[in-house]
């Protein structure tokens, strides 16, 4: 059933990318996120948000207190992991009811992304080595050398075709962005310099790649490799150390800002994150916010929520005739 659930989701966003006149909807759901410091580092939060001009957060609820935290997932089994901050990854019941934890292969575990197949988890420094954590059954990792232009890594993230993307960057962002193979594990720079290249998400909505770093989330596509759209949040008069975030295929995104502000946008109706007109908002969320997990794709929770059910009862949708949306560049206003 989890399958279907996937494949549902996956051809509705799909349907929204090519359909050529979707507007905002309404958004509700529950954010997970971590926090670098402090004891209670693993939590939630409830967000809703009108399509129109009101994004609100709910009261944060604590799941877990682990021995550090920074990057967070989903398992498919419906858990959390979590990165330790040093070698040891954390496997959390979402309901409170406690975790486990195994080592990183001898690395320091910061940033955590789930392997297309869903059996294991990949884990990365700040930039650091790359470690490999095995799901069925959860266990200790292994490190693997990596070779290339670039032998310390971020985040990878994969698009709809299965290839691997990474990033490598300290926690300030201004690092490389290229393709990781996962079987050799040879790296290969496409771009350096980059002020997002820290955090990273593929964006089913757009099929593009989001980055995140520095005061930057940068839009990459993924057939031709350029940078189709960057947004510097100064121009929204906004100073955020961006981390790691999150999009949902439905044309928002989620970043996490060390300052502690959780940024949100609306980028629905350009498909462009630097789009003019699109709707943001950047309410304070918890102190030493540090990633959350994702919505959307790899990683993102595996449990549908009800609406998603609802919608599955009616069935997939056609694809015939539908034809990408053209792009829109230009600058946010304030809302």
């Amino acid at each position: 059933m989890k399958w279907y659930a996937r494949a549902c989701l996956a051809l509705l966003a799909t349907s929204a990318v090519y359909s050529g006149s979707v507007q905002a909807v309404a958004v509700t759901g529950t954010l997970f996120f971590t926090t670098f410091s402090g004891g209670t580092n693993v939590n939630k939060v409830s967000y809703s948000y009108d399509g129109v001009s009101t994004f609100a957060l709910g009261s944060v609820v604590n799941i877990d207190s682990t021995f550090g935290a920074d990057g967070i997932i989903f398992a498919p089994d419906g858990d959390l992991i979590v990165g330790g901050q040093g070698d040891r990854v954390h496997k959390v019941k979402t309901d409170g009811s406690g975790h486990s934890t195994v080592g990183a292969g001898g690395t320091a575990s910061f940033h955590v992304m789930l392997d297309p197949s869903g059996t294991k988890v990949w884990s990365a420094g700040i930039p650091g080595a790359l470690a490999e954590i095995p799901l069925t059954p959860f266990a200790g990792g292994t490190a693997h050398a990596l070779s290339g232009d670039d032998t310390a890594i971020t985040t990878i993230a994969f698009d709809a075709g299965g290839t691997a993307y990474y990033t490598a960057s300290g926690s300030g962002g201004f690092g490389s962005f290229g393709t990781i193979d996962l079987t050799t594990f040879t790296t290969t720079s496409l771009m350096t310099g980059v002020a997002a290249a820290h955090g990273m998400a593929f964006d089913p909505f757009t099929g593009d790649l989001i980055l995140f770093g520095d005061n930057h989330v940068t839009q990459i596509d993924t057939t031709t490799l350029t940078i189709v759209s960057d947004l510097d949040l100064s121009t929204l008069g906004l100073g955020l150390a961006l981390d790691q975030g999150t999009v949902d295929g439905k044309g928002n995104l989620f970043a996490a800002s060390n300052t502690g502000v959780l940024f949100f946008m609306d980028y629905s109706a350009t498909g462009l994150v630097a789009g003019a007109g699109n709707f943001f908002a950047a309410p304070f969320l918890a102190a030493s916010l540090d990633d959350v997990a994702p919505l959307s794709g790899a990683g993102s929770n595996p449990v549908p929520a009800p609406a998603t059910l609802a919608l599955m009862g009616l069935g997939l949708l056609s694809l015939a005739g539908l034809r990408r949306r053209p792009r829109n560049e230009g600058h946010q206003t304030a809302h």
